[in-house]
């Protein structure tokens, strides 16, 4: 069932709520929304659900997913779930329809494992029902400290200030923290002082985990991409050798409490 709604969200059924996840550190996928009102123009999620070139202009609510969730996830045992993987839980329409929170609260009476991965602080609407998460990993992507480049990436998303916010807030809560700096886009030809810098913040947050990757453009990515005057920082954050800038700003020795990860991608 579909139906229309004005601000442009549609409220829609799922069939399923979780799907095998082909996300190395994932067991299961978990989708409250179909698209993603950030619109960040790097995403690979419109090459994954073959969404076309209007990625950000639309939204689909999955309206029973918390029913379907709770159906499911007494089959699934300890197994680790990822919310979400191709759209941010905490966009906009959550606000509003609460999702999310819903599904969240179905895992909690689960033995379940979460992996929250987001770029909004509405995600502090639900430190309370994250706190009964047998197993909870609080994840926010920040790709790069450059707030002029983000409005251009990013053009739907929370600046990277209130996303390290949200790092400090969600450590000081006590959850596991980690930063997803996939991709780490950098705006000068100096990547290492920006991943360095990127760093000493994310562990003054108190990051637990840091992954970083280098940009990897699908196909439909690379032509929404190609439309805004970022060439030379695509270029640079395709090109970079991730491991060799960790080595060269002696991360692992700088801070041995972060465990420092490179994503398994061909």
């Amino acid at each position: 069932m579909i139906s229309p709604l004005s601000d442009g969200v549609k409220l829609v059924e799922c069939s399923s709520a979780l799907m095998e996840s082909r996300l190395y550190d994932l067991d299961y996928a978990l989708n409250p929304y179909r698209g993603c009102a950030h619109g960040c123009l790097y995403c690979y999620a419109p090459d994954v659900i073959k969404s076309g070139g209007d990625w950000g202009s639309w939204v689909e609510a999955r309206t029973n997913i918390s029913r379907a969730l709770k159906k499911e996830i007494s089959g699934i045992g300890k197994a680790k779930i990822g919310l979400a993987t191709v759209t941010d839980p905490y966009q906009p329409a959550e606000e509003r329809f609460g999702l999310t929170r819903a599904c969240i609260e179905v895992i909690a009476q689960s033995d379940a494992a979460l992996m929250l991965m987001t770029k909004s602080p509405l995600a502090k609407r639900d430190f309370d029902v994250l706190h009964k998460v047998k197993r909870l990993e609080f994840c926010v992507t920040i790709t790069t400290l450059d707030e002029e480049l983000a409005k251009v990436m990013e053009p739907g998303t929370p600046s990277p200030s209130a996303r390290l916010r949200l790092l400090t807030e969600a450590s000081a809560e006590g959850f596991k923290t980690c930063a997803m700096v996939s991709p780490l886009l950098v705006s000068t030809e100096q990547p290492e002082e920006e991943l360095s810098q990127m760093v000493e913040k994310l562990a003054k947050a108190g990051c637990a985990n840091i992954t970083v990757d280098r940009l990897r453009l699908r196909p439909i990515g690379a032509r929404r991409i190609s439309g805004v005057r970022t060439a030379p920082v695509v270029k640079r954050s395709c090109e970079l050798s991730i491991e060799n800038i960790l080595e060269s700003i002696s991360a692992r020795e700088r801070f041995p409490g972060i465990v420092f990860e490179i994503p398994p991608i061909d």
